[in-house]
């Protein structure tokens, strides 16, 4: 039975990725992670290396399976998060704002119907490349920046930002002590930092998401709440959805 669902998942794989389709393969990766036979099957898909390479771009989009996850990130589902976690975030038009982990640059428009100027960076050059065509209007009119660095490392000034954004990207950061201390090195006094997770740190389909994809780590609301601590902030605000298992976190410098 293991060997036919594998089979059947094989052809519908390739074919989603002959059309090119991230949002497709997408929805369908989260479909598999609810079989109830989720882990035989993954070892199985393991040995054609594909599905666990897909889930692996999610860290760091590479080669085509990277521009199909990057172009999954500008969907539907993302944006409906990205919609919620925007409600916890005060921004004025004259501000200046930093999207980090930008992916596919969604989040970055969005920012820019809010505020006058706002940058993104990625480690990933496939998302930089995604985020600099979504934003190219903006980048030609000089309000949009995107750079390709590591958030350990950000290439901004002291003080540069009001508003600083983390969209479900902190599971993948390393030395996350250090990246957080950064994002209060450039973040201005009374400026907000908000980190949206479509994960509690607890719920199911995460953890079964962080069994599969290298370097992913979970953090419930009070581990960022520590993490934050640690690093200088203040006004921590913990806040999570009444159906769904999304959590946004807000702090102040």
């Amino acid at each position: 039975m293991v060997l036919l669902m594998a089979f059947s998942c094989y052809i519908i794989l390739m074919g989603i990725k002959v059309v090119g389709s991230g949002f497709l393969l997408f929805s369908l990766s989260n479909l598999l992670l609810n079989v109830p036979s989720f882990h035989a099957l993954v070892l199985v898909l393991d040995t054609m290396n594909i599905l666990k390479k897909y889930f692996n771009n999610t860290r760091k989009p590479e080669g085509k399976l990277g521009k199909m996850m990057v172009n999954g990130m500008n969907g539907s589902s993302h944006a409906a998060l990205a919609e919620w976690g925007f409600h916890f975030i005060n921004i004025n038009r004259n501000d200046t704002a930093l999207d980090c982990g930008c992916g596919g640059g969604a989040n970055v428009k969005r920012l820019l119907e809010l505020c006058d100027k706002a940058y993104g960076i990625d480690y990933s050059e496939v998302s930089v490349q995604k985020s600099k065509e979504i934003n190219a209007d903006a980048i030609k009119q000089g309000r949009c920046e995107i750079y390709q660095c590591d958030v350990r490392k950000l290439p901004f000034d002291n003080d540069a930002f009001n508003v600083i954004t983390a969209f479900e990207t902190v599971y993948f950061w390393q030395e996350i002590d250090k990246a957080f201390a950064e994002i209060y090195r450039v973040l201005r006094s009374g400026g907000t930092f908000s980190i949206t997770n479509e994960s509690t740190g607890t719920d199911k389909t995460s953890v079964k998401f962080s069994q599969i994809i290298d370097g992913m780590k979970l953090y419930t609301g009070k581990d960022l709440k520590d993490l934050l601590e640690n690093a200088g902030f203040t006004d921590i605000e913990i806040h999570q959805h009444g159906t769904k298992p999304w959590l946004n976190v807000t702090a102040r410098k």
